[in-house]
């Protein structure tokens, strides 16, 4: 599977050395930070490199905020040096807006992770982004156990993740393949008492809800990452059934982590 998905992968390669999320399309941050991780390749994070923010952030304006959320991604994929620093430095100060537990959304308003935008209130895969990159890059952080904290808040009964809140109007909220395995990967070796029952509801999120290409491939690196080679496996089995019956719709982000997931570089990255 590492060979064909990585050459639909290098499909959506643009002249400038970026990726875009489909064919022909412009360069994004997201699809080329996965290639550039997938296909260590140089020119994707040549373009990263030159994409980053003064500010250090890798993101974009979305009318008066700026969507940050592909900085611990890229922070990963520029590789050692001053962007990825300046990356990090960036996650270190830009992290959530607190937001006051209500009897409608309970919540513990300390705990603060990461937005998908700017100043705005946390999510899990934003947060579990910023996690990955600080745990491997810079492991000495203080933020590591505030995305932490902010995890343990927000996971589902019985284990694995919603998007973002535990319950809402008295109805716990279910976990999702994806935002678990999301999760997973950024939490791997920091708490047990998260990491184990996450595992054990991803083991049946990624069958129970059929799951696409992204969430396949997510759980796959999740389950790598967390050394659970025989589920890992089974997962990378019907991932490279859904690639070769449906090249993942030419998804350049699913196809990312489906490159990801099943390269030796995944390991390296998470090391």
């Amino acid at each position: 599977m590492t060979v064909h998905t990585a050459s639909l992968l290098d499909r959506h390669r643009n002249p400038d050395g970026g990726f875009g999320p489909h064919v022909g399309q412009p360069s994004e941050l997201e699809p080329t930070a996965l290639a550039a991780m997938a296909l260590a390749d140089r020119d994707a994070a040549a373009w990263l490199a030159a994409a980053q923010r003064p500010d250090g952030a890798f993101g974009f304006d979305v009318g008066s905020y700026v969507n940050d959320s592909a900085t611990g991604l890229c922070a990963l994929a520029v590789g050692p040096g001053s962007e990825r620093e300046r990356a990090l430095d960036y996650l270190e100060n830009a992290q959530a807006q607190r937001v006051e537990t209500s009897a409608a959304v309970p919540i513990d308003p300390s705990a603060i992770g990461w937005g998908w935008v700017g100043g705005t209130a946390s999510w899990v895969e934003p947060t579990a982004r910023a996690l990955w990159a600080l745990r491997v890059a810079r492991p000495s952080s203080p933020r590591i156990a505030d995305a932490v904290a902010l995890l343990r808040d927000r996971g589902s009964v019985g284990g694995g993740w919603n998007y973002g809140n535990r319950e809402v109007l008295g109805e716990e909220l279910p976990p999702y393949a994806q935002t678990t395995a999301a999760a997973l990967i950024g939490l791997r070796g920091l708490d047990p008492d998260l990491e184990i029952p996450g595992l054990d509801s991803l083991r049946r999120l990624w069958r129970a809800e059929a799951a696409g290409g992204l969430s396949l491939a997510m759980t796959m690196a999740a389950f790598r990452i967390h050394e659970a080679r025989s589920d890992a496996e089974e997962v990378g089995v019907a991932l490279e059934r859904l690639v070769g019956e449906t090249r993942l719709l030419g998804d350049g982000i699913a196809l990312g982590w489906a490159a990801l997931a099943a390269s030796d570089r995944l390991l390296g990255i998470d090391a």
